[in-house]
């Protein structure tokens, strides 16, 4: 009797021991600056033009690294979203500082660009956008891309 429940305990354990690995297999992420990898380190430092309206928003425990982030928005979404913060029209330009790499197991990896602005109250908070490692931006151009788009007649897409 005693060696049965011994058996069934140790069986037990290790059901056990097993969930728990799985659960922090599952659990497991870990951060990395990227900011020197390529394409990450042309996008640094440089003024961007924005091509395609957008929105600093806040969003609680949503985003990997800040409660801040760059989301494409509409004109439309301008009058009716309150969580937006400050909005950014074609024209208006916007710099990224750093580049930073989410792991976690159970999604892989991802990418942010991090950038600082200053808000309407006079806060100056630091924000992210999502990227890939294949990033092209479709939000914003460098200023000689915009320049040059605009020598060729090209509008705004």
């Amino acid at each position: 009797m005693k060696k049965t429940i011994l058996i069934i305990s140790i069986i037990v354990g290790l059901v056990l021991l097993l969930i728990a690995g799985f659960i922090w297999f599952l659990a497991y992420s870990s951060t990395t600056d990227v900011s020197q990898e390529a394409p990450f380190r042309a996008y640094l430092n440089k003024p961007f033009v924005v091509k395609q309206t957008s929105a600093l928003k806040y969003a609680e425990n949503r985003n990997r690294f800040r409660s801040y982030y760059i989301d494409n928005a509409s004109q439309e979404i301008f009058a009716t979203d309150t969580n937006i913060l400050k909005k950014y029209n074609i024209g208006d330009t916007i710099v990224f500082h750093t580049a930073q790499k989410f792991f976690s197991n159970h999604v892989g990896d991802t990418y942010y660009l991090m950038g600082t602005t200053t808000v309407d109250n006079g806060e100056t908070v630091t924000f992210e956008y999502g990227a890939s490692f294949e990033y092209s931006p479709a939000i914003w151009e460098t200023l000689e891309e915009f320049l040059e788009r605009r020598n060729q007649g090209q509008d705004f897409p």
